[in-house]
C-alpha cells in the first residue's frame, strides 16, 4: 500500500472506501462498516460523489448517531484534500501510472538490497543457462546440502565424499579439490590454457572473471556453470543409487552441454567470425 497512490481526475474510478487513495489506506474495512452508515453515503459511491464543481465537497456526519467512528471523526474533522487535476483519475506505484509499470519495477521496489557480490558476473553471464544457473547461484552461498553441512545439521553422520571415497564432502572439496571433480575440471580448462586455482569455488570463479581476454572468460565461465551442475548431479546419483558415470562419461555430457549452448547463441555466432583463435576452445 506504501507504493500505491491515486492521482484524482474526475473521481469516477476510485471508490470511496475500497480504494487506498487516503492516506495510503481505505476507509472502510467492509460493507458494513460503521464509516459508510454514519456518512449517509452508498457503499458503492466513488469519489465523483465528493466533488464538487473541482473542489472536494465532505459530506455531512449523520447527527443521529451519538457514537461516530472514530475514523469517520477523524476524516471529516482533520481532512487533508489530495490535489485534484482535470482528466481521468490515475493509479500510481511510485508516482508511475501503473498502466506502464512491469513486474521488475514491483519487484526493485518491494526487494531487500544488498551490494553486488564478485562472483556476480560469473553467474549471470551472456551464455548462461537458467537452470545452471540458478544452482551455481545457490552454490556461490555456500548452500549446496553437502555432507559436512548437513553433518553439522545433526542430519547424517558420515562427511565422506561420494565422488572420490576418501575426503570430507565440503563444497570446496567437491568442486576444486576431488580427484573426481578436479580431473574433469582441469580437461575442461586445458582447452582454455587456464590453471585451476582459488581456494574456494567463489575465488575460482572471480579468477575467471578477472581474466583479461573477455570473450574467453565468458565461454571459461559456461564451461564452469555447467560443470558445476552436472558434478552435483552425479554426486546426487551417486548418493541415491541411481548409477554412477565415470569420470570421461561426465565429461562427454558437459562437452555436449557446452557445444549446445553455444550453438544456440547469437552472441557467440557473431564473436567467432572475428575470433578464430577460439575455434579450438569451443570443441574442448
Amino acid at each position: 500500500m506504501n507504493f500505491l497512490s491515486y492521482k484524482i481526475g474526475n473521481g469516477e474510478s476510485i471508490s470511496i472506501w475500497f480504494d487506498p487513495w487516503w492516506h495510503h489506506s481505505c476507509l472502510a474495512s467492509s460493507v458494513s462498516s460503521p464509516i459508510i452508515t454514519q456518512s449517509g453515503l452508498h457503499h458503492r459511491d466513488t469519489l465523483d460523489v465528493l466533488i464538487r464543481n473541482g473542489a472536494w465537497s465532505l459530506p455531512t456526519a449523520n447527527s443521529r448517531s451519538h457514537h461516530l467512528d472514530p475514523l469517520l471523526l477523524s476524516w471529516l474533522e482533520n481532512f487533508e484534500y489530495p490535489s485534484l487535476h482535470s482528466g481521468p483519475d490515475l493509479l500510481l506505484w511510485n508516482d508511475i501510472d501503473i498502466k506502464r509499470i512491469k513486474t521488475w519495477h514491483i519487484w526493485d521496489s518491494i526487494r531487500f538490497r544488498a551490494e553486488r557480490v564478485p562472483w556476480y558476473q560469473g553467474v549471470w553471464h551472456k551464455l548462461r543457462v537458467n537452470r545452471y544457473a540458478h544452482h551455481q547461484w545457490i552454490a556461490c552461498h555456500g548452500r549446496l546440502h553437502t555432507l559436512a553441512r548437513l553433518h553439522r545439521f545433526g542430519l547424517v553422520e558420515t562427511q565422506q565424499c561420494f565422488l572420490c571415497i576418501c575426503g570430507r564432502e565440503t563444497e570446496t572439496h567437491i568442486l576444486l579439490q576431488c580427484s573426481y571433480s578436479n580431473w574433469v575440471l582441469r580437461s575442461l580448462m586445458s582447452s582454455f590454457h587456464i590453471i585451476i586455482q582459488g581456494e574456494s569455488w567463489n575465488n575460482f570463479i572471480r579468477y575467471l572473471i578477472e581474466l583479461q581476454d573477455t570473450t574467453k572468460s565468458i565461454l571459461a565461465l559456461c564451461v564452469a556453470q555447467i560443470f558445476c551442475y552436472h558434478i552435483w548431479r552425479e554426486r546426487n546419483a551417486r548418493a541415491h543409487g541411481m548409477g554412477i558415470f565415470g569420470p570421461k562419461k561426465l565429461l562427454q555430457g558437459i562437452k555436449k552441454d557446452f557445444v549446445a549452448r553455444l550453438v544456440s547463441s547469437t552472441w557467440f555466432s557473431k564473436i567467432i567470425d572475428s575470433r578464430p583463435d577460439l575455434v579450438h576452445c569451443t570443441r574442448l
